[in-house]
């Protein structure tokens, strides 16, 4: 599934290639809603969190786990000109204090491609993280108090890969300018803003063989529709502010993997709809060759039956400041 998956990325960005090069001629001047700054070189950098939990419950037996990896500071450079974005992020020591006695070591590495053309944005990420911790322990021990070691999972580990199409209904809405500085809110505009994800998650214990009964390996596949609405504000010179909210539904497709005594593997199939909500706003200051914001998302989306029910939970948070320069000329030529 993950192969798949990356085919249809490097397909996609052949087309968005070959898509953009036609927008680029035939670009229209900028409105009286929305200045762009796609023809500069914008820099910034900045620091962000953003962390991604699942929450696993067993209502009948009043259970709930909620699993984390170690939340982190990590600061980043991101790269913006015409239809392309490249992000490079790194997790400083001097950002994050050990804390691996009371949550455990955690370990991440992951990449993100962000592509627009016209009023399509795609976006492209894969993440790797080894380590979690069970973040509500205080519900599961009676004898924890704070300070005390969280129970840890030091080998759980998870693939993501995920692609993301979304659609712009609205021109006179910059949604790029929400959360970076490569175009300019100029007038209250507002937008529906419908996109359409597909994701892979894979859930294994790297250190572990095949046990009967004991190692198990889970694989999910989510196909969700989020359908947000988007609104910017205006009030000051240079300063605009910005939000989208709406609901999500999707359908999750999920396996377990398991052993029998003769370690003959085992599957176990279910398919789910999943139901879940998207919220990001976001603060600007743009000025023609400057800019500086703050942004923050929330989203969240579970299925679930009478036995069990599970959720993902995304969230973050980014301040940046950057600045934009005349693209070199080789750049140019490439672009």
């Amino acid at each position: 599934m993950y192969y798949r998956l990356f085919l249809c990325a490097c397909f996609w960005c052949q087309f968005v290639y070959v898509f953009a090069q036609t927008d680029i001629k035939h670009q229209q001047p900028d409105s009286i809603y929305v200045t762009s700054y796609r023809h500069l070189l914008n820099i910034s950098t900045g620091l962000q969190t953003n962390n991604a939990e699942f929450i696993v419950a067993y209502p009948k037996n009043n259970l709930r786990f909620e699993l984390s990896p170690r939340e982190t500071l990590q600061q980043f450079l991101l790269f913006q000109y015409k239809w392309i974005n490249f992000r490079y992020s790194f997790t400083p020591s001097y950002l994050n204090p050990d804390r691996s006695m009371l949550t455990g070591k955690n370990t991440r590495s992951s990449f993100d491609v962000f592509m627009a053309v016209k009023n399509i944005d795609i976006a492209v990420s894969h993440q790797k993280s080894i380590g979690y911790y069970v973040k509500n322990t205080r519900d599961i021990l009676a004898s924890w108090k704070p300070g005390d070691p969280y129970l840890q999972l030091p080998n759980l580990a998870t693939k993501m890969t995920s692609i993301e199409f979304a659609y712009n209904v609205n021109k006179k809405f910059s949604d790029v300018g929400m959360i970076s500085g490569k175009s300019k809110q100029i007038k209250h505009a507002w937008s529906f803003l419908p996109a359409l994800s597909f994701s892979y998650t894979h859930f294994y214990d790297p250190a572990i063989q095949p046990l009967a009964g004991q190692h198990s390996e889970d694989y999910n596949f989510d196909v969700n529709l989020k359908l947000p609405l988007g609104a910017s504000l205006v009030w000051a010179k240079d300063w605009s502010v910005a939000a989208t909210a709406g609901p999500v539904i999707g359908v999750n497709f999920f396996r377990t993997d398991t052993y029998d005594q003769s370690l003959n593997q085992l599957q176990n199939k279910e398919t789910r709809l999943s139901t879940g909500y998207w919220v990001q706003s976001g603060l600007s200051y743009t000025r023609d060759r400057w800019y500086t914001g703050l942004d923050a998302y929330t989203y969240q989306y579970g299925s679930g039956t009478v036995d069990s029910r599970t959720r993902r939970f995304f969230y973050g948070l980014e301040l940046y400041i950057g600045k934009r320069f005349n693209a070199p000329a080789l750049l140019k030529k490439l672009l």
